[in-house]
């Protein structure tokens, strides 16, 4: 039996997508992620933590799809999580990334906070496309419950 290394995000781009090679010329997309959630303070009233992550795609598919990427626009991200190790100046580093093999962008561009999440781009690692499962999106127009009533 092998491990689970299976994560999910849905949060907002904290940059631009920065595009970089391989030596062999392979894309190397990196964006930053801002995903909300929410925390007992020390008197135990509940209030937003805002959580970062640094997320990484490899390949042309994700190189093209950058090129519609900007800061602050939500995506929903699948990939598993990486640790890498490394030295610089005698001090040992380390960090936890997570490798995206599916993004699906969930709003237009230059839509703002308050519109309505709608699924119109969607790409994945694997060969072949697979439509979005737009099962839990919200129509346009329709009301939204509130993120306050979400226990988590």
């Amino acid at each position: 039996m092998s491990d689970i290394n299976s994560v999910v995000l849905v949060g907002r781009l904290t940059r631009d997508p920065e595009v970089r090679y391989t030596s062999g010329g392979m894309p190397i997309v990196s964006l930053g992620m801002a995903v909300n959630g929410r925390q007992k303070d020390a008197n135990g009233q509940w209030g937003e933590k805002a959580n970062f992550f640094d997320v990484k795609f490899f390949g042309e598919r994700f190189e093209r799809l950058s090129q519609h990427l900007e800061k602050g626009r939500r995506v929903g991200v699948m990939g598993r999580l990486e640790w890498s190790s490394w030295e610089t100046d005698g001090q040992k580093k380390s960090k936890v990334e997570v490798v995206g093999n599916e993004l699906q962008f969930l709003d237009g561009r230059g839509d703002g906070e308050g519109s309505a999440p709608r699924a119109n781009t969607f790409a994945s690692g694997a060969s072949g496309d697979v439509a979005p499962d737009t099962s839990d999106f919200v129509p346009v127009g329709a009301s939204a419950a509130d993120d306050d009533d979400i226990p988590f």
